[in-house]
C-alpha cells in the first residue's frame, strides 16, 4: 500500500514539474533578444569563436551556450525552461519535497527583483552564464547531500568521470561561480574526511575537474589584461586603496542588489525564522535565548525595512549608504547567530551554515572586481531561497498544518505572478516583433534612416534600446539590415 502511495506521489510530482516546464517554456518564448545577444547571434559571435574567445573571456562553456541559444528561439526557450524547472526541482528535492514546496519556491522566484530577472533570466547572454551555472552547481550540491546523513556515503567509482566533467563544466561559465565551485569541492572532501574519516573518489574527481576548469578559464589572455589594468571593461579593485574600494562596492552595489531589493524573499525568510523562534525559544538557556531574541528582532526589522524601501520606491541619499551597510551587516551576523543557536542536530545545523556560507562565498569576489551587474546576485538569491526552504523543513508536522494557508497563498501568488509576467513579456514580444519587421521592410524599401520605437516595460528587459552606435550596429547585424542604414530611436517610450 505504501509503495502505491509513493508511486502516486512520485507521478504527481513529475506531472507538476512537467506542467511547470510547459508554462515556463511558453513564457521564455516571449523573451526578446537584446544587447549582446545581437552580437552573439551575428558574425561577431562567430568571430569570437574563431579565435576560441582569446582575449575576450574564459567562459568557454557559457560562450558556447549563448552562441547556440541566440540562433534558435525554440532552443532558447527549451533550455531556459529546462534549467529554471531544474533549479526549482533541485531546491524542492534538496529540502525534503515539502507539501506545496514547488509552489512556494516558484512564488519566491516569480517575485525576485526585476533587475535580477531581466539580466540573469530574460537576457539570453545573462542566462547562458548566470542561470546555467547555478543549475549545474545545484546538481553537485544535490548529489553530495548525503554527506549530512548519519550513514556513510558509498564509494562510487563509476560516478568519477561524470563528476569530473561536471566539475570542469561548473568552472567554465562565470568567474565567481568558478571560485565558488573550487571552494565547494574542497569543502565536501574536508567535511567527509572529518566526519567519516575518508575521502571519496567521486568527490576527488569533482575537485580535479574544478581545478582543471579553473586553470583553463584563467589561462585566457583577457585575465592578464584585467590584472594589468589594460582591459577597458573589467577591472580588479587593486589600484588605490583596495579596502576602500571594497567598502564602496559593498555599500553601493552589494547591499542594495544582494539584500535590500530582495524584499519578498526577506519577508518569507524572516517569517520562517520567527515561527521557528516561537517554537524553540523556551528550549534554550539564558544566553542563547538572549542572542536569539536580538537576532530575530534584527532579521524581522531588516525584512520590514526592505519591504518599506521597495514599496515606497525610496532612493536614499548617498550619505545614508553607511546606515544601510551597517543594517545589512547586522542582518548577516544575526542570521549566522540564529543558525548557531538553533537546538537541532549537528547535521542539520551544518547544512544550514553551509548554505549561508555559500551565499557569502558567491558574493565575496564581487568586492574586488568591476563591473558588478544585478545578474551576479542570481546565485546568492537562489541559495537564500534554499536556506529559507531548509529552515521550513525544520517545522514540525503540526506547525506545517497551521501554515497551510501560507502554502495556498503561495500557489495563488505564483499563479498571479506568472499571469502578470505573461502580460508584460507578451506585450514586449509583440512590440519587438513589430519593430523588427518594420525595420527590415523599410531597409528593403531603401530607407536611409529608420525610426525604431523603444520597447515597452524597459525595466523588464536589458539593453533593448538602439540609441547608441554599438547597439544599433549589432541590431542591424543580427536582423540582417543593411549596415549603411541609420537607426534613429524615438526619445519616448513606456518604461513600465
Amino acid at each position: 500500500m505504501s509503495k502505491l502511495i509513493n508511486k502516486k506521489a512520485l507521478n504527481r510530482c513529475i506531472f507538476t514539474y512537467l506542467i511547470l516546464f510547459v508554462i515556463l517554456f511558453f513564457l521564455c518564448l516571449l523573451f526578446p533578444y537584446s544587447g549582446d545577444d545581437w552580437a552573439w547571434g551575428s558574425r561577431i559571435g562567430i568571430d569570437r569563436l574563431s579565435n576560441w574567445f582569446d582575449n575576450y573571456s574564459g567562459r568557454y562553456l557559457g560562450n558556447l551556450i549563448v552562441l547556440a541559444l541566440t540562433r534558435s528561439n525554440l532552443l532558447k526557450a527549451v533550455t531556459m525552461s529546462f534549467c529554471l524547472t531544474g533549479i526549482i526541482a533541485l531546491l524542492n528535492e534538496l529540502t525534503g519535497k515539502q507539501k506545496n514546496g514547488i509552489f512556494i519556491i516558484s512564488s519566491v522566484f516569480v517575485f525576485m527583483p526585476t533587475a535580477i530577472l531581466r539580466q540573469a533570466v530574460v537576457w539570453t547572454s545573462g542566462f547562458a552564464n548566470y542561470t546555467t551555472s547555478v543549475f549545474l552547481t545545484l546538481i553537485y550540491i544535490f548529489c553530495t547531500g548525503n554527506i549530512y546523513d548519519e550513514n556513510k556515503p558509498k564509494q562510487k567509482p563509476l560516478a568519477a568521470v561524470p563528476f569530473l566533467i561536471l566539475g570542469m563544466a561548473n568552472t567554465l561559465i562565470v568567474e565567481h561561480l568558478t571560485l565558488y565551485n573550487i571552494i565547494l569541492a574542497v569543502y565536501v572532501i574536508v567535511f567527509t574526511i572529518i566526519k567519516f574519516k575518508r575521502a571519496y573518489i567521486q568527490h576527488i574527481a569533482y575537485f580535479i575537474g574544478t581545478a582543471a576548469g579553473t586553470l583553463l578559464m584563467f589561462s585566457n589572455s583577457v585575465y592578464r589584461s584585467v590584472a594589468d589594468g589594460n582591459d577597458p571593461y573589467r577591472t580588479i579593485r587593486g589600484s588605490g586603496n583596495i579596502i576602500s574600494r571594497a567598502i564602496e562596492a559593498y555599500l553601493e552595489t552589494i547591499v542594495p542588489e544582494g539584500f535590500i531589493n530582495n524584499f519578498v524573499l526577506n519577508i518569507f525568510l524572516s517569517a520562517i525564522c520567527l515561527i521557528i523562534w516561537i517554537k524553540i525559544k523556551n528550549r534554550l538557556s539564558k544566553i542563547p535565548k538572549l542572542l536569539g531574541t536580538i537576532s530575530i528582532a534584527v532579521i524581522t526589522a531588516f525584512a520590514s525595512s526592505s519591504l518599506i524601501l521597495n514599496i515606497s520606491n525610496i532612493h536614499p541619499l548617498k550619505s545614508l549608504y553607511y546606515v544601510q551597510g551597517a543594517a545589512t551587516a547586522a542582518y548577516i551576523i544575526s542570521c549566522v547567530v540564529f543558525l548557531f543557536i538553533l537546538p537541532f542536530k549537528a547535521n542539520q545545523k551544518a547544512r544550514l551554515l553551509f548554505i549561508l556560507g555559500s551565499v557569502g562565498c558567491m558574493i565575496a569576489p564581487l568586492l574586488v572586481v568591476t563591473p558588478i551587474g544585478s545578474r551576479c546576485f542570481f546565485a546568492p538569491y537562489v541559495m537564500m531561497v534554499y536556506l529559507a526552504m531548509e529552515l521550513y523543513r525544520l517545522f514540525d508536522k503540526n506547525t506545517k498544518e497551521h501554515c497551510s494557508k501560507i502554502s495556498k497563498a503561495a500557489i495563488i501568488s505564483a499563479a498571479v505572478g506568472v499571469i502578470y509576467l505573461f502580460y508584460i513579456y507578451g506585450t514586449i514580444s509583440i512590440c519587438s516583433n513589430k519593430r523588427i519587421e518594420k525595420a527590415q521592410q523599410e531597409a528593403k524599401a531603401g530607407y536611409e534612416i529608420i525610426e525604431v520605437k523603444p520597447l515597452p516595460y524597459r525595466n523588464y528587459i536589458w539593453c533593448s534600446d538602439v540609441d547608441e552606435d554599438i547597439w544599433a550596429e549589432r541590431f542591424k547585424l543580427f536582423y540582417d539590415i543593411d549596415e549603411n542604414v541609420q537607426l534613429q530611436q524615438k526619445s519616448s517610450g513606456k518604461k513600465g
